[in-house]
């Protein structure tokens, strides 16, 4: 059995939920899920052991496979470490405040998914509602990365059959405005030729576009907002310093796919792994 998704779990509800929309993904891929959790301090391997096999057992109605991996390190270095060592596809994993494993908050989650080659979905503080991922909200600004992360989006709109939205910046700026319109025609035209239905949908720019994708993707129901780690490498924000903070926590609690800049040139890989 494959186990091409990994859920890090501290046995909060928060992962609990991570786990569930594991599980409704992993039931469409056909795979199973790893379950890790890395020892904190002054935790026994044996008491985490006890913990994860209950926490399999919670889950065994569904039918999926599941593994637990106990390991003591750091979640900085470990997560990242271990999906390459599966070879998993997807890291799912859950956000919430200080607690636990310390992995949620801001530069935090950031910097876990900057040590990772593997993708990661972040989920929010409550659990999904259905297993189905029919809408994707991307993103248009003047970022070649923008452009790149269309493979990843592509791959997920055909392996969960979901129909992806572009929401577009808008700029006063002639020359960063003609700059978004190349990439969204870059964009619609790389999704046309892959047969994914599409909408487009431009950002008012009254307010902070972070703010604006969150609460349209929150408009129509969106199941997964896809982003790059802007941080990564030094590479510089350009929707804004705490734009890959805000998403990953957004208040909506949508899941966000998200993935480095530095691994987009083998990003098709992603979902061709379940396949």
């Amino acid at each position: 059995m494959k186990y091409n998704i990994l859920v890090p779990v501290d046995f909060t509800e928060i992962s609990n939920n991570a786990v569930k929309y594991a599980i409704g993904a992993a039931k469409l891929l056909n795979t199973g899920i790893a379950l890790l959790h890395i020892l904190e301090k002054n935790e026994t391997e044996q008491s985490a052991t006890e913990k994860i096999n209950n926490l399999i057992g919670q889950f065994s109605y569904t039918n999926v496979p599941l593994k637990g991996m106990v390991k003591a390190g750091n979640i900085y270095d470990d997560i990242g470490a271990t999906a390459a060592e599966l070879q998993s596809g997807l890291i799912f994993m859950g956000t919430h405040g200080l607690m636990g494993m310390q992995y949620v908050m801001g530069s935090r989650a950031l910097k876990v998914v900057t040590n990772s080659s593997v993708p990661f979905i972040i989920t929010q503080n409550s659990p999904p509602i259905n297993d189905d991922i029919n809408s994707i909200v991307m993103p248009i600004d003047m970022g070649v990365e923008e452009k790149q992360i269309l493979t990843a989006v592509v791959e997920a709109a055909e392996t969960f059959v979901a129909k992806v939205h572009l929401f577009v910046s808008k700029h006063n700026d002639e020359f960063l405005e003609n700059a978004v319109k190349r990439n969204l025609a870059f964009s619609k035209k790389y999704l046309a030729e892959h047969n994914v239905s599409y909408s487009t949908t431009i950002a008012s720019g009254e307010k902070d576009f972070g703010d604006q994708l969150i609460d349209f993707a929150n408009s129509i129901d969106a199941d997964m907002i896809a982003i790059v780690n802007h941080k990564d490498d030094g590479i510089k924000n350009l929707f804004g310093a705490s734009f890959d903070q805000n998403v990953i926590t957004n208040k909506h609690n949508i899941p966000v796919l998200i993935m480095n800049t530095k691994d987009i040139s083998t990003v098709g890989d992603i979902f061709q792994v379940f396949r």
